[in-house]
This record gives structure tokens, sequence and C-alpha cells, in this order.
């Protein structure tokens, strides 16, 4: 997975019929040697109806991207891949899938990263909810000094019953949770939905 980097786009599109625009997506991304795609979101809370998320995942330095009629790229950032995700295997769970950035020093990144995946132990594969961390990125081009960076978490939930029971995880998860928010000038979240071809 070291050599693999994924480019999450927020892409607008004229219309909130977003059928239409996922197909030409999966067109233009399924005729890219190196570029397939990783998921498809469209927005729960903190996307405009007329937004999705792209996720593609490529070996070179950047995906195959070409633009699309009625399609506006509102952000790009490539990303890489720290403990998760162990594959690059399109995503297929249905359920809520909240995308979170913390801002925080690039010096701080490794002890974030070293925190999330430690409180992890305990916070999946709990019997009164359900929750997987399925990736945290940094960016491809993170330069690790006092320079503010963004450190991208990707997190599935069957059901937003779940999410709101996971915001009071297990007593170690809490203190390490809270440990990496101290590292963090803030955060941001957008809950969303994957759409399945």
């Amino acid at each position: 997975m070291s050599d693999l980097l994924f480019t999450k786009r927020v892409l607008s599109f004229s219309t909130q019929s977003l059928d239409g625009p996922e197909n030409e997506l999966r067109q233009a991304v399924a005729g890219q040697a190196d570029t397939h795609i990783w998921g498809i979101w469209h927005g729960l809370f903190g996307l405009a109806a007329n937004q999705l998320i792209l996720m593609t995942a490529h070996s070179k330095q950047l995906d195959e991207w070409q633009d699309l009629a009625d399609c506006e790229v509102l952000s790009r950032t490539v990303l890489r891949p720290t403990v998760r995700p162990l594959s690059a295997e399109p995503l297929d769970d249905p359920g809520i899938y909240v995308f979170r950035d913390f801002w925080l020093p690039g010096a701080a990144i490794e002890e974030a990263v070293s925190l999330s995946s430690a409180a992890w132990q305990t916070f999946e594969d709990v019997e009164s909810y359900g929750a997987k961390p399925i990736g945290l990125f940094e960016p491809a081009n993170v330069i690790r000094t006092g320079q503010e960076t963004i450190l991208s978490l990707l997190t599935w939930y069957p059901d937003f019953a779940s999410w709101e029971t996971s915001r009071e995880p297990d007593p170690q998860a809490r203190q390490r949770f809270s440990t990496r928010r101290n590292l963090t000038r803030t955060t941001s979240a957008i809950a969303t939905r994957l759409r399945l071809p």
C-alpha cells in the first residue's frame, strides 16, 4: 500500500439528480489503465445536494482525471494512506461514511496516527454499536514540520444510531481520541452515503 495514492475530489454538478453524473464518472475512470474508483459518495449532512465526493486509487503521482461537462472540481487532494486502508479494493458496504479532517502541525502527524491506531483497538468491533475506520490519510506531499496540514479520516457506520452511540467509546479509546484532539486546531466532518454501482 505504501506506493498507492488516493485522490479525493469534491465535485459540483448543474443538477441534483446525480445518477447521470455518477454514471459519467464511472465510465470516465473505467477507461484509465492506472486508476480505479475507490468510492463515490453523496452527502447526508455537510455536502450540497448537487455534489459528490469521488476517491480514486492510483500508483502514479496523479490519477488520469479528465474534465467532464457540467462538472466543477471544488477541491482536489492527493492523499497517501497511513495505517489504513489495508486494500485499495473498491468499497461496497452500505451504511454511513463520515469524512473527518483534522488540522494540525505536520510534526504531530505521526503521534496522531499512532493515537488513532491504538484507539481503534477498543473503538471498533464493539457490541453496542458498529464502527470501522476505513482510511486515515496524510497529504501526499506532507511537510513534517510545524507547518499546518490536514489528516483525513474516513469511518464507516451501519447507521446514524451507531454513530451517535460511538460518541461515548470505552475509556481507553476516549482518552486517546482526547489526546489526538489536543494536537489539532480544529476538525470538520461530512456525513455521506456510498453510491453502489
